[in-house]
């Protein structure tokens, strides 16, 4: 069965959603925006891939520093001279914050282990794309490590993390990939984690029954937004970064009927 007979919600929308209904509106729409904070995201995820060896190198501030280059250049290669700019200001930030990043690493060993450690940094899988029918979800996991017999989903995150515990939108977005390991691997997935790559910091969550009914909630007014319903706009702090700012100015009546 083809994936593109069903309508599939994704969990990066699901998260969306809580930050700003209408940014999914766009976004499912393909309404092409500037990509400089994808360009960013993927960069810290690309850093996040060679922590492993850093922490295995007998000098990792050095290490560090030539990952955060091949990074860079990976980069560049991916995105081109358009991004140029976005990049080199990343490299740039991871550099800033370099000894932040090591510190988080060497706190997370003390406190957990170093197995533990290495099974953040080396996961069993990376970048898993994952279709439920029954759930309409789709999702691609950062990370898939196993805990007690039991899959547990990383999202890599490009963010400073918060003073406790994580994000909203990142702990609804765990639920949504819980449910979506624990249909696949026919297991109880009831434990997350965010892997705040600036500062490094690992966030572990409880998955809760609320948690789920609200990934539910936000893929069910996602589904309305497909049949042509388009919600109000969250405006705040996300505002000044969104690509899509100048069409979400565009009054709603108008905007219904040009992405009809």
């Amino acid at each position: 069965m083809q994936h593109n007979e069903i309508k599939y919600v994704r969990a990066s929308d699901i998260s969306s959603y809580y930050m700003c209904p209408r940014l999914v509106y766009f976004q499912r729409r393909q309404v092409h925006a500037l990509a400089v904070a994808a360009v960013r995201a993927d960069f810290f995820k690309a850093l996040s891939h060679s922590l492993g060896s850093v922490m295995l190198s007998p000098r990792p501030e050095l290490a560090l520093d030539d990952a955060i280059t091949r990074a860079s250049d990976d980069s560049l290669l991916i995105y081109g001279p358009s991004y140029e700019q976005t990049i080199v200001g990343s490299a740039a930030e991871a550099r800033e914050i370099a000894m932040q990043i090591v510190t988080g690493l060497i706190q997370e060993k003390g406190q957990h282990g170093e197995e533990a450690l290495m099974g953040i940094l080396f996961p069993r899988t990376t970048g898993t794309t994952l279709y439920s029918e029954k759930l309409r979800i789709s999702g691609t996991v950062d990370k898939i490590v196993m805990a007690g017999g039991a899959p547990v989903p990383v999202i890599i995150s490009p963010s400073q993390p918060p003073k406790n515990g994580v994000y909203a939108s990142d702990r609804i977005r765990l639920a949504a990939y819980a449910m979506l390991l624990g249909e696949k691997y026919d297991a109880l997935c009831s434990l997350g984690a965010v892997e705040y790559v600036p500062g490094w910091c690992l966030r572990r969550a409880e998955i809760r029954y609320e948690d789920k009914r609200k990934a539910l909630y936000a893929r069910n007014r996602v589904m309305d937004m497909d049949r042509g319903r388009m919600p109000e706009a969250e405006r705040g702090k996300w505002c000044g970064a969104c690509g899509h700012s100048d069409a979400c100015s565009v009054k709603p009546s108008l905007l219904s009927s040009l992405f009809k």
